[in-house]
């Protein structure tokens, strides 16, 4: 209702609906007067002669009213001039015809002005959603009339104008916020849905539940409720030996966990799934205390005082919260971060491995809010500190970067002397001699302050975190006589020396590995042959064998070389090697995983706790050098229960290496040998070969191309003229050594390029062949043609202890 504060000389028109006698006799003090400042609808139109706009709780809707139509189009003159055209085809009076023209361009010209402000655009907003409401209430109201009779119709539009009078005192109110406008929409269906509730309603389908994954498995173990859902959505029904035994004593007990599982054993929620718990603890505890405020859900509104009015608020108003507000939101937002603690901090080896671990605790958080971050190595500095600048509550990095950016004196990290969990993983490889010189850098940071490094909680994790190496030959050798300068380390020895490294205070100790330090599911074989001769038996195996394989390589220049020798042969093989930028060792393990038959040829950089899925074939191209890279290299495949196998190719000079590593692994039975077809190898040698005549005649003319170059760019440089060069079809051209060198190269590299695809395009095994007995004379069986390796494997290991069997009794019968 309006309130007449100042009286005019000549009376304006009356509103509709406040038109006719009665309804000014209720309230004859209230007249309307012209309007100051702005007051817009929530359909962009303006309350033109309206002052003083306020609320009240017995309010005639009908006494206000927007005497301006909706404006869709943004362009002024065309409106003046549709309205110019109107104006001549009606048979009004000219004079009122002219004072309406003139009000109408005003009140354009106010509808245009308060359309540019920002009030104009959050009122446009609020318009779209209410109409969109509107039109969502209309379309059920058309299905119910259709439905019900005539009587029922009548009522159905006497509600409607009801309800048509009430969204009118909506209007008045500011825009609502997105939440709101939700709870709004969802009450309306809930009210639509009970009035439609005694006609035809259609049947409810149940949902199937079938997705979601049974998680009563992991009941007992202290895992929050938020976690439990991301582990269900997951697939993580029932938790691994690992984890149950480390959960409870992690959780409930915040003991420091010192751990040596098998690889793929869940190691990585071994330690995330208890520190995501502690966080979300501490979290609860800060707000509490009021260290530091809860963090505002985007969209909601502070909820007004029961004794204040819903007002309109003035232009003034709606800039500052507009504006004004935005600053003060993100200084408030800026301090908050400030303020942010970190709490947690993962270290790890490898860039791929941070990445991963990542990856898997961004899963387990998704409903706890908590943000986690991977800083390392390969990538711009800048961008990680943008990254770092956000404050996440978790911290997964490379030793190496992360203690650039820490002397750097960056912010964030700076907090790491007072970080809640601190988790190592693959510690027997990060405290290695000579290697992660920044790791003790950063230990010695972390526990400067005695208080802090008891209050922390330590995570250590490794699959050879007990496995203990014998001594150097030169080490032996100087143990003459009685009492020996040198005594092998014990586990116990070696445990007690990370402990006092790390600053860890009486954990609890969980050693699961096996006898053989290996997965259970894991087949072991190896394969004997020349140094020459890998790339024939390595060719078989991926032709014979395919699936997803992993090659490992001890060098990176043997990663060069088979990537190249292998991509003539159409194999597609994905190198990763330390000398590759990040982006693109990252792009090569995306591609891998995407491919079912994939061939990545990688170092040992690739050896530590990647999970790729459905990994089968892991190949040692070349002996490990050490025992713990020849346990994580078989890790790679035969994980959470799948079966794998991995062949080690040797030649000669590596049986000692070979003998070696087995004694560190206490083995006893030599592996047996994998089974290789002769009659086939012919077909494979000559593929092979062809690519190594190809890969040299490819390496020469790049050769002779670079010397023509170097000398063209020398001459340039002197301003000499080489005869022959520019014109290669001229007589000049026979004479010049160059050109006639690289016709010929180009000529041989087609000739073997063109042999090569012949030999490719037929296939090398006949369907009809058997792998089962591949050096019997028999007849062939006819068998599948893509028997997989780990079958072939068993049924060799079969056929040896038959026939070592058959052996014994032969020697028995003698």
């Amino acid at each position: 209702m309006v309130q007449n504060k100042q009286k005019t000389a000549k009376p304006p028109k009356l509103l509709k609906g406040a038109a006719k006698e009665p309804a000014l006799s209720k309230a004859e003090n209230w007249q309307k007067v012209k309007i100051k400042g702005h007051v817009i609808s929530d359909d962009c139109g303006g309350y033109e002669g309206l002052i003083g706009l306020e609320v009240l709780k017995d309010y005639d809707a009908s006494l206000v009213k927007s005497s301006q139509k909706r404006t869709t189009s943004r362009n002024p003159d065309r409106e003046r001039t549709l309205k110019k055209k109107k104006r001549k085809v009606s048979k009004g009076d000219e004079q009122e015809s002219s004072e309406s023209s003139t009000e109408s361009e005003s009140e354009d010209e106010v509808a245009v002005a308060a359309r540019t402000s920002k009030k104009a655009r959050l009122a446009e907003r609020h318009a779209q959603k209410m109409q969109k409401l509107r039109e969502k209430r209309e379309k059920r109201k058309e299905l119910r009339k259709q439905k019900k009779s005539k009587g029922k119709e009548n009522d159905n539009s006497e509600e409607s104008s009801d309800e048509h009078a009430a969204d009118r005192f909506a209007l008045l109110r500011p825009p609502p916020s997105d939440d709101e406008a939700e709870e709004v929409a969802k009450a309306e269906d809930s009210a639509d849905q009970q009035e439609s509730s005694d006609e035809e309603a259609p049947e409810l389908v149940s949902i199937p539940t079938d997705e979601a994954e049974d998680v009563s498995a992991w009941n007992g173990l202290g895992v929050p409720a938020s976690i439990l859902r991301a582990l269900g959505e997951q697939g993580f029904k029932t938790p691994t030996q690992i984890q149950a035994l480390t959960l409870p004593a992690a959780i409930h007990g915040k003991k420091d966990i010192l751990g040596a599982a098998e690889t793929g054993s869940g190691k990585t929620l071994a330690f995330g799934i208890p520190m995501l718990a502690g966080i979300m603890e501490l979290k609860q505890r800060n707000i509490r205390s009021g260290i530091r405020k809860a963090p505002k859900v985007k969209g909601q509104q502070p909820e007004p005082a029961a004794d204040e009015h819903e007002l309109t608020p003035p232009p003034e108003e709606l800039d500052h919260v507009s504006g004004a507000s935005d600053e003060e939101s993100d200084a408030e937002e800026h301090t908050q971060r400030v303020q942010t603690p970190l709490y947690g901090l993962v270290l790890t080896p490898t860039r791929e491995l941070a990445v991963q671990v990542k990856n898997h605790l961004v899963a387990a958080a998704k409903y706890t809010g908590i943000r986690v971050a991977a800083i390392f190595g390969g990538l711009a500095v800048a961008k990680q500190e943008r990254v770092l600048r956000q404050c996440p509550d978790i911290v997964v990095a490379t030793p190496g970067r992360l203690w650039e950016l820490y002397a750097q004196g960056n912010r964030h990290l700076g907090k790491i002397e007072d970080v809640s969990f601190l988790v190592i993983d693959e510690t027997d490889r990060m405290v290695e001699k000579g290697h992660f010189e920044e790791l003790r850098s950063l230990l010695k940071v972390l526990n400067s302050d005695e208080q802090k490094k008891h209050q922390r909680q330590n995570f250590v994790y490794s699959a050879t975190l007990t496995l203990v190496h014998d001594l150097p030959d030169h080490m032996q050798k100087r143990n003459v006589g009685k009492r020996p300068k040198f005594v092998k380390q014990t586990v116990d020895q070696k445990i007690e020396s990370l402990i006092e490294e790390l600053g860890i205070s009486q954990p609890k100790i969980v050693d699961i590995t096996s006898s053989q330090q290996t997965a259970q599911t894991l087949t072991e074989s190896r394969l004997l042959c020349p140094i020459d001769h890998k790339d024939y038996h390595l060719y078989y195996f991926i032709q014979r064998h395919p699936g997803r394989t992993i090659v490992f390589c001890n060098s990176i220049d043997c990663v060069k070389r088979l990537a190249t020798l292998f991509g003539l042969l159409d194999c597609n093989p994905l190198p990763l090697h330390a000398n590759m930028i990040q982006k693109q060792r990252l792009k090569n393990l995306e591609r891998f995983r995407d491919s079912p038959t994939g061939l990545l040829i990688a170092t040992d950089v690739a050896a530590r706790g990647l999970d790729i899925p459905n990994v089968e074939h892991v190949i040692h191209y070349q002996v490990p050098r050490t025992s713990e890279n020849y346990v994580h290299r078989s890790g790679r495949t035969a994980r959470a229960n799948k079966h794998g196998i991995t062949v080690m190719f040797m030649e000669p000079g590596e049986v000692k290496s070979y003998v070696k590593l087995y004694k560190t692994l206490e083995r006893t039975e030599d592996l047996p040998l994998f089974p290789i077809s002769e009659r086939f190898l012919g077909a494979v040698r000559e593929r092979v070969n062809l690519a190594r005549d190809l890969d040299k005649e490819e390496l020469k003319l790049k050769r002779v191309q670079s010397e023509r170059g170097w000398m063209k760019k020398h001459a340039e440089e002197m301003d000499m003229i080489i005869d022959g060069y520019n014109d290669e079809s001229g007589s000049d051209q026979d004479e010049d050594p160059f050109v006639i060198e690289r016709r010929r190269n180009r000529l041989r590299v087609e000739t073997v390029r063109a042999q090569l695809n012949a030999l490719l395009a037929q296939p090398i095994f006949p369907r009809g062949f058997s792998f089962k007995y591949p050096n019997s004379e028999a007849t062939q069986l006819a068998t599948s043609h893509t028997q997989s390796a780990v079958e072939t494997m068993k049924a060799a290991i079969e056929d040896q202890k038959q026939a070592k069997k058959d052996r014994n009794k032969r020697k028995r019968n003698a």
